[in-house]
C-alpha cells in the first residue's frame, strides 16, 4: 500500500464520491444514522483516536490507512472541542484562520493549525446537542497552505459538509 504521510504529492480527487454512513447513540440511548458524501480518493479506514469516519487520502488502494494525510473525519478532541465551545461564547476562536460563520447545521468553518499540520473544519453540536463541540475536519500538511492541492482538499471537505445529514432512527 502507498504511503502518504509527510508527502507533498498533488492531490487528485476522483471524479466520483461515495456515502458515508454511521449509526451513533445520543442522550437517552437515542440512536442516530450520520451520512456524507465522500470523494472516492478518500478511503475508509479504521480509527484508534477521537475521530469517526475516518477517510484518508489513498487513490488507488482498497482502504484508507489511520496515520496517513490527507484524512477527513468527523473529530472532537480538546483542540476541536475548545475552538468550538470558544466561537460558540465569543464568535471567534484562538487561532483561526480564515473563519467564516454559518447559520443551520454548522456554526463556522474555518482553518487552524493542528499539531504541526493544517485542519480545514466545519464546527457543529451532533445528535440534537448530545455531542457538543465537534468537528467534520480536513487535516493535511503545511506545505499546501496556499496552493491548489488545499483548495482541491478545502472543495472535498465542502462536498461533504454540505451533503452531510443525521437522521434519528426510531427503535422498535
Amino acid at each position: 500500500m502507498k504511503a502518504y504521510q509527510g508527502k507533498e504529492e498533488d492531490i487528485v480527487p476522483a471524479s466520483s464520491s461515495h456515502m458515508a454512513e454511521d449509526e451513533i447513540y445520543g442522550e437517552e440511548d437515542r440512536k442516530y444514522r450520520i451520512s456524507f458524501w465522500v470523494n472516492d480518493a478518500f478511503k475508509e479506514a479504521k480509527s484508534h483516536s477521537d475521530a469517526e469516519m475516518l477517510h484518508t487520502y489513498a487513490p488507488g488502494d482498497a482502504y484508507g490507512s489511520e496515520g496517513t494525510f490527507p484524512y477527513l473525519a468527523i473529530q472532537f478532541d480538546d483542540e476541536i472541542y475548545d475552538a468550538v465551545e470558544e466561537f460558540k461564547e465569543t464568535g471567534t476562536f484562538s487561532g483561526a484562520i480564515e473563519l467564516t460563520a454559518l447559520s443551520g447545521k454548522f456554526y463556522f468553518k474555518a482553518k487552524m493549525e493542528y499539531y504541526g499540520d493544517m485542519m480545514y473544519f466545519y464546527g457543529l453540536d451532533r445528535c440534537d446537542g448530545a455531542w457538543e463541540n465537534n468537528g467534520l475536519c480536513m487535516v493535511y500538511q503545511k506545505a499546501y497552505m496556499g496552493t491548489e492541492n488545499e483548495r482541491r482538499l478545502m472543495q472535498v471537505l465542502d462536498e461533504a459538509a454540505g451533503s452531510y445529514r443525521e437522521e434519528r432512527i426510531e427503535e422498535d
